[in-house]
């Protein structure tokens, strides 16, 4: 049995943090704060439906963040400070009485500056010290509600709590939860001042305190009431929030210390505004002095308010969200939390959206195929199609990264449908997409019984290059990249070709033509984007036509030996280039490294082409421009194909030679053999 007067004692918080609040700061940590340890504004809130005998909750969730706190029904809010911190050591070491008392002051400004009477919700402020381990998905916090205490001046309470149903009657019941149901603000229902009595229930903000609570009012004294908004589900004890505004209440009305101050704690039903008031007590309070106009007695202020670990300790919390999040989410976000990284200290500029939402074709599902989609997971490419027309054999998986030994049996999987399934296998959040398909090619002769076939595969090979952003090219042979590269011309496609030696690599960006002028900075048209349309494709080197490259060749001849290393090392430079190629302010239209006014992205420069010796170890960024009679670029070519088609393109199937004549290189080989034969001639001799 208690004996009064008694210390008051107060039921503290709780705290409750959703998994959506955890989400949203590994979002905010990685993409906004990064390496910034400075404070962040956030919202908390409790509960004003207390459920009996529990603890009272404060509760934070994703709308933490917010702007402005977006009260749900019967909910209190309460201004927070969020400190997360880099490191679990630096979370560790942080000094938490100072950090506590640092906060504490805050509101002692406030109080003294008038402020906190305008806005009591000020004095339920909280604090939240965190470190987030965003690779493992384990949070480490620690709440604390700042509160404090004059030493040997407590608040005493002079008599047991009473229902407020024992002291007032129905009518004016109904009439205090009517007024406090039309307060406006939210922060006016923190805590305010209500005068009751038989005929009339008034309420006052607090700002009107020193004159409801002066001597001059001692005939309406106790018609005046504290009204607390209580989250407490205690039959004698109050929540956490009136104990500063108690103090605070002693420090503006000195009068009134030492006396009797009748104090509501007032808690609400589950139901729509509606009152439970066979859980709000009215408590009897004796106030102590308090002088925070004097430095002595504010730096004797004792601060309380870490909370304590549910077994009692004074130690923080871990939540680990790893097993409760789904597999695929969970590698969602790991997949681009290296990424991420990159931005918070060595590239702050890097536009990582770009290249998420690059949807990219790769033609080719072998050595280079398999390295390149590996190298776009890691940079975190969502959208990937891989087109091939052979099967896994068993010499393929030593060197093809993507595939394993049970792909070779029974005659060997679809190449890219084994590659795409292994993508998915690797990160299921990729759109992989195997499409087994062959390219024609010029000099692989396309018979009348195949006419429809090879229509369809131009039909589907044309639908996939328009449907990408960018294309790879990855094949094995110089005529399987003709077609390609015409299409990527038409559909003014980004295109990366990738070529392997023996100890030899080639890397190349096809030049891309401006889809239309506003594509292009007008102060830069003439320059930078001029040259970087000009800039040549594979073929521009070329004055002759591509034929069949695998007639009447040996298997080293047929299959691509190269040293084993050297596709990764291409596989890489390729995904590197396109990448740079994004980040570049004039991405497709990116003027070549070598000139001498060209300008480097966030990344790097941006070369047209990168040819590497491995023998020597070296590798060399020429730049080419585009070729007039280029049989797969030039305008005639294109324009070719635009007018008449596949049509144009069986007459290239079965005979190369007509893809000189329309790119003009027959009429440029009789120029130069007229040339050749006058410099020689008697005629032409010099006496």
């Amino acid at each position: 049995m208690a004996t009064y007067p008694s210390i008051l004692k107060y039921s503290p918080f709780s705290s409750l943090v959703e998994p959506s609040f955890w989400h949203k700061l590994a979002q905010l940590k990685l993409d906004v704060d990064r390496l910034d340890e400075t404070e962040r504004k956030i919202w908390g809130m409790y509960h004003m439906t207390p459920v009996p005998n529990r603890v009272s909750r404060f509760i934070l969730d994703c709308t933490a963040f917010n702007s402005d706190f977006n009260q749900p029904l019967n909910t209190m809010g309460a201004y927070g400070a969020l400190l997360n911190k880099n490191t679990i050591e630096s979370f560790k070491s942080t000094d938490k009485m100072a950090l506590l008392k640092e906060h504490g002051m805050k509101m002692v400004e406030s109080i003294k500056s008038g402020e906190a009477l305008m806005n009591p919700a000020l004095l339920t402020r909280f604090l939240l010290l965190t470190f987030s381990d965003l690779k493992k998905y384990r949070f480490y916090h620690w709440f604390a509600f700042p509160a404090f205490s004059v030493p040997n001046a407590n608040i005493n309470i002079v008599s047991p709590p009473k229902k407020l149903t024992d002291v007032f009657t129905k009518h004016q019941l109904q009439a205090l939860y009517e007024k406090y149901f039309t307060i406006p603000e939210w922060t006016q229902k923190v805590a305010f001042i209500c005068e009751v009595n038989e005929l009339t229930t008034k309420c006052y903000s607090l700002t009107e305190v020193k004159t409801l609570f002066s001597k001059s009012n001692n005939a309406k004294v106790n018609e005046i009431y504290l009204v607390i908004s209580d989250p407490s589900t205690l039959p004698q004890n109050p929540g956490w929030t009136p104990r500063n505004i108690l103090h605070m209440l002693a420090y503006h009305c000195p009068d009134i210390c030492q006396q009797h101050i009748r104090v509501i704690c007032l808690r609400l039903s589950c139901q729509t505004q509606d009152a439970s008031s066979d859980q709000s007590l009215l408590f009897e309070v004796v106030l102590p002095y308090v002088n925070l106009n004097d430095d002595e007695f504010v730096e004797s202020l004792q601060w309380v308010g870490w909370e304590r670990h549910p077994n009692g300790k004074m130690v923080p919390r871990t939540t680990d969200l790893s097993e409760e999040m789904d597999p695929s989410r969970l590698a969602e976000s790991s997949v681009d939390l290296n990424l991420k990284l990159m931005k918070w200290r060595l590239a702050p500029k890097l536009d990582l959206d770009i290249i998420k939402n690059t949807s990219c074709l790769l033609l080719g599902s072998g050595t280079l195929g398999c390295a390149v989609a590996r190298t776009l997971l890691g940079w975190g490419v969502r959208t990937i199609t891989l087109v091939d027309n052979g099967r896994v054999s068993y010499s393929n998986p030593v060197r093809q990264s993507l595939f394993i030994h049970t792909d070779c049996i029974n005659g060997g999987r679809p190449k890219a449908e084994a590659a795409a399934d292994a993508l998915r296998a690797i990160f299921p959040g990729v759109k992989a997409r195997g499409v087994q398909l062959t390219i024609p090619m010029p000099g692989h002769v396309v018979g009348e019984s195949m006419y429809a076939e090879a229509a369809r595969r131009v039909e589907i090979l044309e639908k996939l290059v328009e449907d990408h952003d960018v294309v790879f090219l990855l094949m094995d042979s110089r005529e399987s990249r003709w077609l390609p590269t015409l299409l990527a011309a038409i559909h003014k496609k980004i295109t990366i070709c990738s070529a392997l030696g023996f100890d030899t690599y080639l890397i190349m960006r096809h030049g891309v033509l401006p889809k239309m002028d506003s594509d292009v900075d007008n102060d830069s048209a003439g320059t930078t984007s001029e040259k970087s349309s000009n800039l040549g494709c594979y073929f521009c080197n070329d004055v002759t036509a591509p034929g069949n490259s695998q007639v009447d060749r040996t298997l080293d001849q047929q299959c691509t030996v190269t040293r084993p290393g050297l596709s990764f090392v291409a596989a890489g430079l390729a995904v590197e280039l396109m990448v740079s190629l994004l980040q570049h302010p004039l991405k497709a239209q990116a003027p070549p490294a070598c000139e001498s006014d060209a300008e480097s992205g966030p990344l790097s420069i941006v070369p047209h082409s990168i040819r590497g010796f491995l023998s020597q170890f070296t590798q060399i960024l020429p730049a080419s421009p585009r070729f007039g009679n280029c049989i797969a670029c030039s305008e005639q070519v294109l324009n070719e194909y635009s007018e008449h088609g596949f049509k144009f393109l069986l007459k290239v199937f079965n005979d190369p030679k007509y893809l000189e004549d329309v790119a003009g290189l027959t009429e440029l080989h009789e120029q130069t053999e007229e040339a050749e034969i006058l410099m020689w001639s008697d005629d032409s001799e010099i006496e």
